[in-house]
């Protein structure tokens, strides 16, 4: 069990910055969860081979897909990275990142290990699909909105079989999440991405959702 649901910290859909309010949403592991690292909230990510990572090494293949994330994170924090790349860097270790937990959750995962890796597409695959979109492709657009489609299905599995009572805390972030993917879809129909899936392949549970949100005024 690999869920720290004692350490958590709080993630807003439509806000880019650190929240104090929204889905509260347990770390994972050394490196998975928002603001965690090396195994505690605001760590330093280590180098590969570093006495740091020996003590603090990825604990399964889904940890490492967070580690290769915060590694660049980190190097984009330690200015390693020019600042005119920095844009697109960040968006390509988020594309990597999504990619990477696409194609594990196609895998045969424990049912902990399939809701966190839901949780971290839904969170990632959004913040790409509202704020990255200048800075990958079309097609690797679609391939996110695909994964973030996906990953609904598979949070509601991976919650359904992890037992405890923590896990019940994450009933209130599929809502958020099924609702938030509705303006996925509208953002990606602005994009003018070709291959964004049509209402049809989308769950009929999402799609009910997506047409109420539809018809709401959005605000600036």
């Amino acid at each position: 069990m690999l869920i720290n649901w004692d350490v958590t910290a709080r993630f807003d859909p439509n806000s880019l910055v650190p929240s104090t309010h929204g889905i509260p949403i347990p770390s994972y592991g050394n490196y998975g969860g928002p603001n965690y690292s090396a195994g505690v909230e605001g760590g330093t990510t280590p180098e590969p081979g570093s006495a740091d990572f020996l003590a603090h090494p990825p604990k399964d293949h889904l940890d490492q897909l967070f580690y290769t994330h915060d590694l660049t994170y980190q190097h984009v924090k330690d200015g390693l990275v020019p600042p005119l790349d920095i844009p697109n860097v960040i968006a390509q270790a988020d594309l990597t990142l999504v990619e990477g937990l696409d194609a594990l959750a196609k895998t045969n995962l424990e049912p902990e290990t399939l809701l966190y890796d839901a949780v971290a597409t839904l969170s990632v695959g959004g913040k790409i699909l509202t704020t990255e979109l200048a800075y990958v492709d079309p097609l690797d657009a679609a391939a996110v909105l695909t994964a973030v489609q996906a990953a609904i299905p598979n949070f509601e599995i991976g919650l359904a079989e992890t037992p405890g009572k923590e896990a019940r805390s994450l009933h209130g972030a599929l809502h958020v999440f099924e609702a938030h993917f509705a303006q996925l879809v509208q953002a990606m129909a602005s994009f003018g991405s070709p291959s964004a899936p049509e209402s049809s392949n989308i769950s009929p549970h999402v799609n009910e959702t997506s047409q109420q949100l539809l018809t709401i005024p959005r605000h600036a």
